[in-house]
């Protein structure tokens, strides 16, 4: 894959593959779409041991927010905060530079997908309330916004926004296709 110039995503891989394919890439490598575990304990979630290789490798770790995944025992109903809870978590263990957004959030019933592919996808952690949608990222298009103003109200810098909403992603894309 790296001889060919493609991006290598560990989201759906377990532990022990995302460390292997890390430690045998010649490339930084992505976690497009997932969250901390040691924020919201689930298989889904990366443990911090995969989120810390893929930053010292030059990767990214991309924030979930599709409904019953990126939840946080402060925030235990979805919503924008419990998002950022793994976002200031992760930003606190690799650094803003390692972390980004990949909300992995459909038009439509992203919930109905869930519940059909609810075996494969490991969203098995602490009891939860389902929930339609995240509040405050109800769909992709419409409310990516709302990320750049909590990024705004807490204070980061406009490069650090940069490096968060697309910056880091295209860092490691153009080091890739290269």
């Amino acid at each position: 894959m790296n001889k060919l110039g493609i991006a290598v995503d560990v989201s759906h891989s377990g532990d022990r593959t995302s460390l292997d394919t890390v430690r045998h890439s010649g490339k930084p490598v992505l976690i497009t779409h997932a969250g901390a575990r040691s924020v919201w304990p689930t298989r889904r979630m990366k443990p911090d041991e995969v989120i810390r290789a893929v930053a010292e490798r030059g990767g990214v770790i991309g924030l979930e927010a599709a409904p019953h995944t990126t939840l946080s025992p402060g925030h235990p109903r979805h919503s924008l905060e419990s998002v950022m809870d793994h976002f200031t978590y992760c930003v606190d263990l690799v650094g803003i530079d390692h972390v980004a957004f990949g909300p992995d959030t459909l038009f439509g019933d992203h919930v109905g997908l869930h519940d059909v592919f609810a075996a494969q996808l490991s969203i098995d952690g602490a009891p939860h309330e389902r929930v339609p949608y995240v509040d405050g990222l109800e769909n992709p298009a419409e409310c990516f916004w709302n990320i750049i103003g909590w990024l705004v109200t807490r204070g980061y810098s406009d490069t650090e926004i940069a490096k968060a909403i697309g910056g880091n992603v295209m860092r490691v894309l153009e080091e890739v296709w290269i």
